[in-house]
C-alpha cells in the first residue's frame, strides 16, 4: 500500500479507491484522484460588453466556478485550511467582475480562470461559466454565456 495513504481512521472502503486511484497513470489520471469543488448561479453586478450603454448603466452577470483539487487531505483531518475556501473563491470573482470592464465575456472568464489558477496552487483546473441573462439581443432568448475550462 502506498505510503501517501492515511492510517488505519480511514475507512477500508475509501483506502480500497485511493488505491485503484494512486496507480492510474496517463496525462488525465489526476482526475481520476482529484475532486470537483464547485459555486453555482452567483450573481454579479458589472459594467461589461461591446455597447457604450453597458459599461455605463451596468448589468447582472451570473457565474459558476468549478475548481479541481485533491480533497482528501482537508477531509481526512476535517481541516477547512486544506482545501480551497467557497468564500475565497467568491471573493476573487468578484473582484474581477467589478474591476475594469471589458468588452467581452471570454475575456471575463478568461480572467477569473486565471486569477484562480494564480491564486490557488492546489487547484489543477478551472471552469468558469459567466451568463448574461440581460444581453442586448433583438429576440426571444433564454440565455448566453461562455464556459471555458483552463488547466494548470
Amino acid at each position: 500500500m502506498s505510503s501517501s495513504l492515511p492510517d488505519a481512521s480511514v475507512p477500508a472502503a475509501l483506502t480500497s479507491e485511493l488505491v485503484t486511484a494512486d496507480t492510474q497513470s496517463g496525462p488525465d489520471a489526476w482526475r481520476a484522484r482529484n475532486d470537483r469543488v464547485f459555486l453555482r448561479d452567483v450573481p454579479f453586478f458589472g459594467r461589461h460588453g461591446v455597447f457604450p450603454e453597458e459599461q455605463v448603466l451596468g448589468q447582472r452577470f451570473v457565474l459558476d466556478a468549478d475548481w479541481w483539487l485533491d480533497t482528501r487531505p482537508a477531509a481526512w483531518a476535517d481541516d477547512a485550511s486544506l482545501t480551497v475556501s467557497y468564500q475565497a473563491v467568491y471573493d476573487h470573482m468578484k473582484a474581477v467582475v467589478e474591476d475594469q470592464p471589458v468588452h467581452l465575456l471570454e475575456t471575463l472568464a478568461e480572467r477569473i480562470a486565471t486569477r484562480l489558477l494564480d491564486h490557488f496552487p492546489a487547484v489543477e483546473q478551472v471552469r468558469v461559466v459567466v451568463r448574461k441573462p440581460g444581453a442586448p439581443i433583438s429576440g426571444v432568448f433564454g440565455d448566453v454565456g461562455v464556459e471555458i475550462i483552463r488547466t494548470r
